[in-house]
């Protein structure tokens, strides 16, 4: 009987709101959204000399666009690619291309990095 006064108390009686914990504010990021696509950076070019890269790299910037330079190797042999990108949308990136080639670097590509 008691055990069933209990549970007729407890029914009765308002549960208090468990507490919640206070989510963090969110980190603002001003990188690009990862993109979706399998080739989301245009190469614009390959340099053999790094201050040449920079200057390409530069005009990139100038011209809007974010614009990485990667060191590589290949056969002992040292360069530098210049990528614009992430484009984040087959339309973007489209878009990019179209600004690349019209700053003069018309052979570029799509490519995964």
């Amino acid at each position: 009987a008691s055990a069933s006064a209990a549970i007729d108390t407890a029914a009765k009686t308002p549960a208090a709101p468990a507490a919640q914990p206070t989510p963090a504010p969110a980190a603002k990021s001003t990188a690009k959204p990862a993109s979706g696509l399998n080739k989301p950076y245009l190469q614009i070019g390959i340099f053999s000399v790094e201050a040449n890269a920079k200057t390409a790299a530069k005009s990139m910037q100038k011209a809007g666009m974010v614009a990485t330079v990667k060191k590589q190797s290949s056969k002992s042999k040292t360069f530098w690619r210049v990528l614009v990108g992430p484009a984040t949308s087959v339309a973007e990136r489209n878009s990019l291309l179209a600004s690349i080639k019209k700053t003069g670097f018309t052979d570029a590509y799509a490519v995964t990095n």
